[in-house]
């Protein structure tokens, strides 16, 4: 408060009063940390005991302070460092204030002493409610097309006079809004106004404290009701809140006091437009569908978190193989070069260099057509008159030498990349990062200011004083850097840096196998993805070069010519990604495509004729020289001449017919080739990982292969102890520590070497693989370094995948397509698959497919009995003249067995009616008795058994779905609490399932929580984290809700 009350008069800060506030600032910062750590928990005594002292008196200190120098500090540019400070200060305060409300209460005593401080202070509150208000606004518009208009050059710079006008266009902001932000704009040299950087520098931290703002609001607003102090400061934080509050998550807990407290976080914009992505939607339905059959809350609860998991892992790889994600990826990459003061590389995203060489071929495609000119072929023509016969003879010799030359290297080269795309779809990306000799990106370091960068003075020195610390392993998260280029300082006066010791370097799951090459990751023991090390690193304001001796930013030519010499297979693995993302992300289209394609080539099948010619002409083209033309086997009657045939063709419908058809079919199969890669990419990762999980759930917590080995007949089970060895496993598993914790959980039962051994892990914590590595291989790197055991057991895996082998066979019934067009019929059965509504009268056919089997097998043995007793006793009867010859049906087993098979079971009054009367026959009797019981057993009563097991199949289905969908809208899927409770209240359970209880936004905070880094979970994080790590589900508030406890303490 006395540097702001010594400087409050000053309209500027000088470089003295600007040191003394980040001193005063870092101080400020470590204390609201600690208070956040002693509070945390939630610690009630220490909450109640912090809130009686003399803390709300700081708090409204500091509003003060936080409101008159954002207005003061944003209106100079050259201020905006020590305004960055502040903010950062900001948003530790309410960090520390939301720790005081961990475990609130209705109207408890800390929530009243806070609003009577906010309102005591809604002065300055609204100060800073308007300043976020103003900058919230700022990316919608100075994205509108209205603004846009103004930028007529599409550079992202304009006028101060433009800039104006684009704001009174968009009609976001008020005039008052314009005055100050115009107050806020700065200039460059040439007088204009880069919209799109002054963006980025206000709407940021604006959003990046004003969601902690809105999060203490809506705490307060929904745990102290009925306060008029705190109402009137809603109205006014209205806009904010509005702004946040699709992106604000709720939930409630059963804590460890046994009282339900409620949890709010945040939900990225990434993950709410991954979780209606039709592929997360059919999950969700499969979910539902199969869970509302489950018996207790433990197996429900249990099913549900498995669900969760599983969408997480496939939210996370769709969207790591998306556009817009691969896009920032690059925006982000090319942000954090500048922040370190290198210049940008003009690297191309990936769409543009493909872009580029489709242009490229498109101009040699042209060059090559402009030979054959008529200036050309003259002058050629002239060249080859004046060439004697010698000369010509060998002529024609070397081009075609040459011609053959250049064929046999452009099908090595395709057949190689084609390799090279095989082994990268088996592998991801993570062998080419190993192998990436492309230097990593100087990031900018936290807490170091990247403005006094320079090139003439050394960070190595700094890195190499630290004990046991390799310089070349120090990296930055990408996340610890502020959209305004500058790296966040989270540790006030001590930077700090994330250092991976080489052992433990540990992949990412497979969700991050298709990112970036330059992407750096960081694992920690405890929980996957997080940190492994923290070590300082200096304070700001140190000068210190981000480069190495390697690698000079000024060194262009160097830079260009480490770009010309990129290693080709690098060149291929690239593309090979690109094209691998590219068809995961229109796996959906690619399925209607190829459907549309089916019912286009089964139409043009429907002008298929039948044609007679004689064998002897010439005109008739036959099926082994045209896929359309298709010779009938015994397709000639007694009236037809002897030298004739029948063939299929197209003649009466136009010649255009037959090219259009062989098209169409080749297009399918193309297409259907897509569609398994793209299967491969989106879909084959989710089943690789719920495998693993599975594998690494028994190991940990059953002991399978430990404790206890799997039955004989559990194929499936003996299959998967081949994975556990392998230096592989877990790949796609996100806890990749799972082999270290089983073996110290069961290593003092157990034999240590043994548990060792079936792990693949030596003595230590290293993998034996790391020994095997140092070996000399006579084979090449890229096949040496496979895990091909690894591989096998995945190939096989993917093959027992339904949705895998369906794929599979479609496509080869494509591929078969093109030589008998007739295969294509096939396709229009997926109309089925693609469809839920036919997906449900095809399910009634396989839902009980088990019993059907067995009713089909009991229904032969019967009839193998009558076909028995037919031979032996009546095998007269089956004697049938046509023409004057007599065709014996049942004089040897398997004609009589298929005949009863074919005719009996068809015949609706059974085999009597296929064969012949026993009228006035010494047999009449047990002919009569025969008929009867097969018309019996075999007609009114096994195949109506069958016709009944579809016909159940498709009503339970259609129960199921209708159970499904009434438990969902008359209970609460979390707590299981009926309508009627809530309803009490108008639109009660509505407002209950979206706001308190929300069905995705428990998905949502699993995801928050495994994404976070676990040193920075609140208390209320940590405890359900450590219970979730235990299999424990004890903390969903089944049966019970925040409000219903509200009204029993009440009452």
């Amino acid at each position: 408060m006395d540097f702001y009350w010594h400087y409050s008069g000053k309209d500027v800060i000088d470089v003295a009063g600007k040191e003394n506030f980040v001193r005063a600032i870092r101080v400020a910062k470590q204390v609201f940390r600690s208070l956040t750590e002693y509070i945390q928990g939630p610690c009630a005594q220490n909450q109640l005991a912090l809130a009686h002292s003399r803390l709300w008196d700081a708090v409204g200190g500091f509003l003060y302070i936080f409101a008159h120098m954002q207005d003061k500090l944003s209106k100079d540019p050259e201020q905006l460092e020590l305004l960055r400070e502040f903010m950062k200060l900001q948003k530790d305060m309410m960090i520390m204030l939301l720790s005081m409300l961990e475990g609130n209460v209705m109207n408890g005593p800390i929530g009243k002493q806070m609003v009577d401080t906010l309102v005591e202070s809604s002065a300055n509150v609204e100060m800073i409610l308007k300043f976020f208000d103003i900058f919230l606004k700022m990316k919608d518009l100075t994205t509108s097309e209205a603004f846009l208009a103004f930028d007529k050059n599409q550079d992202g710079v304009i006028s101060r006079k433009e800039f104006r006008n684009g704001m009174m266009a968009s009609n976001k902001c008020t005039r008052e809004e314009i005055d100050y932000i115009m107050m806020c704009v700065d200039t460059n040299q040439d007088g204009k106004v880069d919209f799109m950087e002054f963006t980025e520098r206000f709407h940021n931290p604006a959003k990046d404290i004003g969601f902690n703002v809105a999060v203490l609001l809506t705490n307060l607003a929904e745990h102290m009701p009925n306060n008029p102090g705190l109402e009137k400061l809603l109205e006014k934080a209205k806009s904010v809140l509005d702004y946040f509050q699709p992106y604000l998550g709720r939930i409630e807990i059963l804590g460890g006091s046994g009282r339900l407290e409620r949890i709010y976080f945040e939900i990225k914009q990434s993950h709410i437009d991954q979780w209606e992505k039709p592929q997360i939607k059919e999950s969700k339905r499969s979910f539902l569908h199969s869970v509302v059959n489950e018996g207790g809350d433990k197996e429900k609860l249990e099913s549900f978190v498995n669900f969760c998991e599983d969408t997480i892992f496939e939210m996370q790889h769709a969207n790591s193989i998306s556009a817009e994600e691969q896009t920032a990826h690059m925006a982000q990459i090319q942000a954090m070069r500048s922040a370190a003061g290198i210049p940008s590389t003009g690297e191309e995203s990936m769409y543009q260099k493909f872009k580029t060489k489709v242009g490229e071929g498109r101009h040699m495609l042209w060059s090559l057509l402009s030979i054959l000119s008529w200036k050309n072929i003259k002058h050629g023509a002239a060249i080859i008159r004046a060439m004697t016969l010698t000369e010509l003879f060998l002529a024609i010799i070397k081009l075609s030498f040459n011609c053959s030359v250049m064929s046999v290297k452009f099908a090595a080269k395709l057949l190689w990349m084609l390799v090279l795309w095989i082994i990268t779809m088996m592998m991801g990306e993570k062998d080419s990062r190993e192998h990436d000799e492309e230097p990593r990106l100087p990031l900018a370091l936290e807490g170091i200011d990247i403005s006094h960068v320079t090139t003439g003075e050394s960070l190595a020195p700094n890195i190499m004083e630290m004990p046991d610390i390799d310089p070349e392993r120090v990296t930055v998260a990408p996340d610890e850097v502020s959209s305004d280029g500058m790296a966040s300082d989270s540790d006030g006066g001590t930077s700090e840096v994330e250092m991976t010791p080489p052992e433990e370097d540990i992949k990412q799951p497979v969700s991050s196998q298709l990112s970036d090459a330059n992407k750096t990751t960081t694992q920690q023991n405890q929980k996957p993805g997080k940190s492994a090390l923290n070590v300082p690193l200096g304070t700001p304001g140190e000068k210190i070069n981000t480069t190495t001796d390697e690698e000079t930013p000024g060194d262009e030519s160097q830079e260009d010519q480490s770009k010309e010499d990129l290693p080709y297979t690098k060149k291929a693995n690239e593309y090979g990604n690109f094209l691998m993302s590219l068809f995961a992300r229109n796996f959906y289209k690619f399925k209607l495509i190829a459907l549309s394609l089916a019912f286009a080539i089964n139409f043009i099948l429907l002008f298929y004729r039948v044609k007679s010619s004689s064998l002897e002409s010439s005109t008739s083209i036959e099926l082994t020289e045209s896929p359309s033309n298709e010779t009938v086997d015994g397709a000639t009657d007694s009236g037809e001449e002897a030298g004739s045939a029948e063939t299929l063709d197209l003649s009466n419908t136009g010649y255009y017919m037959e090219p259009l058809m062989m098209m169409l079919a080749f297009l399918h199969s193309l297409v259907s080739f897509f569609m398994l890669v793209a299967y491969y990419i989106l879909k084959v990762p989710l089943v690789i990982f719920k495998r693993e999980k599975e594998i690494a759930r028994l190991l940990e917590f059953d002991g399978l292969w430990i404790v206890e080995q799997p039955s004989e007949d559990d194929v499936k089970a003996h299959w998967d102890k081949v994975v556990l060895s392998t230096r592989s496993f877990p790949d796609s598993y996100w806890d990749k520590f799972v082999k270290k914790k089983v073996r110290n959980k069961y290593s003092e039962q157990y034999d240590y070497d043994e548990i060792s051994n079936l792990l693949g892990m030596e003595k230590g914590d290293s993998m034996k693989f790391e020994k095997e590595k140092k070996q000399m291989s006579l084979l090449p790197s890229f096949i040496s370094d496979i895990d091909w055991q690894y591989q096998i057991w995945k190939l096989v895996v993917i093959f027992t995948d339904n949705s895998f082998l369906y794929l599979m066979w479609y496509f080869l019934f494509s591929v078969f397509g093109n030589f008998n067009y007739f295969f294509f019929a096939a396709h229009l059965l997926d109309v089925a698959i693609s469809f839920k509504t036919l997906r449900t009268i095809l399910q009634s056919v396989t839902h009980n497919g088990k019993q059907l089997v067995l009713t089909v097998m009991l229904t032969s043995v019967i009839v193998y009995i009558y076909t028995v007793i037919a031979f032996n006793f009546f095998r007269k009867f089956y004697i049938k003249e046509e023409n004057g010859e007599k065709d014996f049906k049942c004089h040897d087993m398997k004609t009589c067995f298929i005949f009863h098979l074919y005719a009996g079971v068809r015949a609706g009054g059974g085999i009597g009616d296929e064969i012949e009367s026993p009228d006035g026959d010494p047999y009449e009797a047990y002919r009569i008795l025969f008929d009867i019981t097969f018309f019996f057993f075999v007609i009114i009563i096994l195949l109506a058994i069958i016709q009944g097991l579809i016909i159940d199949a498709f009503g339970e289905l259609r129960d199921q779905l209708e159970q499904v969908k009434e438990d969902m809208e008359s209970k609460c899927f979390i707590c299981g609490i009926g309508k009627e409770y809530f309803d009490k209240v108008p639109h009660g359970f509505e407002q209950h399932v979206m706001n308190e209880h929300n069905f995705a936004n428990y998905m949502f905070f699993l995801m928050h929580l495994i994404n976070k880094p676990d040193t920075e979970y609140t208390g209320q994080e940590t405890y359900v984290w450590e219970l979730y790590q235990q299999r424990c589900w004890d903390f969903f508030p089944v049966g019970n809700c925040f409000r219903k406890q509200y009204e029993d303490g009440t009452e």
